[in-house]
């Protein structure tokens, strides 16, 4: 757990190391995070040392996707109410599987129990060990990766059995498989681990990928920007809330406090931008003990507060109207 809080603080640092501030590092250690990432709704994210990184579905046990290069994006949890996937700092390379892979006993058979037992790290690393068990089996994996576009799922089995055990490999996925001593390909994605095999090693070779990341940008929509941003404090309709309400800001004055007087202002362009940018300069008679606003400076840039600012002046009845 240390170094993914040593990421979370490092996100709360204003002027941080990272032009991309929302960025959660790998530095010298692994980083974990659960979250939600592309399609899976109970991700473990690790990023490793190096630029490797994956995703472990914690519900069916098992490695979902992986991609080279930055880590993930923590903009959508930080900036809103979170449970929204986290943009992977990559290209997303599939592994082929879409159910879990490891059989036991038969390989054509899909596992009837499969139980997620947590997992454990290394003291000095944080390197993840993945605890489950399927059909009643313990099962401990680990991912890595020694050279680009090659992934090694690494298996230990605690306990001896009289099952075989059995990985199946989607070749369309990979250019070569490898295996380690004791075990064998029964077929082109059948691979045979014996029931006395304590540790089983399987090395997958990806197939170069021509697709090139591409940072998502984030959204300058205004009315989703007010969504995320504003519509728990200001409301639309004139509905109290923490902040003044929206609904009267064009179609009548304010009267606010500034440098310890009160004055009154009608709303225009630049009220609206100071009142975003600098939001205790002239507080709203009767929000004076209100909470302060946050500084959106920390979570928008210029281009998302422009356009939070046209939609609140679209907002203006006479704008609405053509008049």
């Amino acid at each position: 757990m240390r170094s993914c809080l040593v990421a979370l603080l490092w996100l709360t640092i204003a002027g941080g190391v990272s032009a991309q501030r929302f960025d959660i590092p790998v530095t010298d250690q692994v980083v974990m995070q659960r979250c939600v990432t592309p399609e899976i709704p109970r991700s473990i994210a690790v990023g490793m040392p190096g630029g490797f990184n994956y995703v472990f579905d914690a519900v069916q046990c098992r490695l979902a996707y992986v991609w080279f290069g930055g880590f993930l994006d923590f903009r959508p949890e930080a900036t809103g109410r979170g449970g929204r996937p986290l943009p992977l700092l990559g290209v997303k390379r599939s592994i082929g599987e879409t159910e879990l892979p490891l059989r036991i006993g038969e390989s054509d058979r899909l596992p009837e129990r499969v139980q997620f037992d947590g997992y454990r790290r290394d003291e000095a690393t944080g390197m993840p060990t993945f605890l489950f068990r399927v059909d009643g089996v313990p099962v401990e994996q680990r991912v890595l990766s020694f050279a680009a576009d090659q992934v090694t799922v690494e298996f230990a089995f605690p306990e001896a059995g009289n099952a075989k055990r059995y990985f199946l490999a989607d070749q369309t996925a990979f250019t070569k498989i490898d295996v380690s001593e004791g075990l064998r390909m029964v077929s082109p994605k059948v691979v045979e681990i014996p029931a006395d095999m304590a540790l089983a090693q399987i090395r997958l070779t990806l197939p170069p990928s021509d697709n090139k990341f591409v940072r998502q940008k984030p959204t300058t929509n205004g009315r989703l920007l007010y969504a995320l941003h504003c519509m728990s404090c200001h409301t639309l309709d004139g509905g109290k809330r923490i902040g003044p309400s929206f609904a009267s800001l064009w179609t009548a004055s304010r009267v606010v406090t500034r440098n310890g007087r009160r004055e009154e202002v009608v709303a225009d362009e630049a009220y609206v931008r100071e009142s975003i940018l600098r939001p205790q300069v002239a507080i709203v008679q009767g929000y004076e003990k209100a909470n302060q606003m946050v500084d959106v400076t920390q979570t928008l840039d210029e281009e998302q507060i422009e356009s939070l600012v046209q939609f609140l002046l679209g907002l203006k009845p006479s704008a609405k109207e053509g008049t």
